[in-house]
């Protein structure tokens, strides 16, 4: 039996095995992308961005979150259309004051300046512990919200000499 499709827009909530999830506005090259709200009642509420650039009123429907996952695509003073900047994400954090950040889906512009030092400038000027996301990381909600090295073996890096003439 093939899953069932739920078409998620902002506005729209449906319970999925016990928590609530709520789509939110976002504001992207892609005019389906969402942003969701997840409603526990065992460790809080957690908001995910999705990939939108800023607009005002974008931080309240994750305002309260413990936890947000903020797609910061571009570093401090390189906006670009449809896309959010860490001047963006500090923005939003002062709007919805979470508990905790994690920013991800880090551009190449971000690489290059530096994921990290990116979080610290987030936390500098909010005051909220933020965290640059790596792959493999896994977070753990309870009383406190820790991050975890993920388990998964790391990959080994190719050149893209490799794929060319594939």
């Amino acid at each position: 039996m093939p899953d069932r499709v739920i078409e998620a827009k902002p506005g729209v909530a449906f319970n999925v095995g016990g928590v609530r999830v709520m789509a939110s506005e976002c504001r992207h090259t892609d005019p389906d992308a969402v942003g969701f709200r997840f409603e526990t009642r065992d460790v809080g509420d957690i908001g995910y961005t999705s990939d939108t650039e800023f607009f005002e009123g974008v931080g309240k429907a994750y305002d309260g979150v413990r936890l947000l996952v903020l797609c910061v695509m571009r570093p401090s003073g390189e906006p670009w259309k449809g896309h959010m900047t860490t001047d963006d994400a500090v923005r939003i954090v002062e709007e919805a004051s979470p508990e905790v950040v994690v920013a991800t889906h880090f551009g190449m512009k971000m690489i290059f300046r530096g994921p990290y030092r990116e979080a610290r400038l987030i936390e500098g000027k909010t005051g909220v512990r933020t965290i640059a996301a790596v792959d493999g990381m896994r977070l753990v909600m309870s009383d406190e919200i820790h991050v975890e090295k993920g388990g998964r073996k790391k990959k080994e890096q190719h050149g893209l000499e490799e794929f060319v003439g594939r």
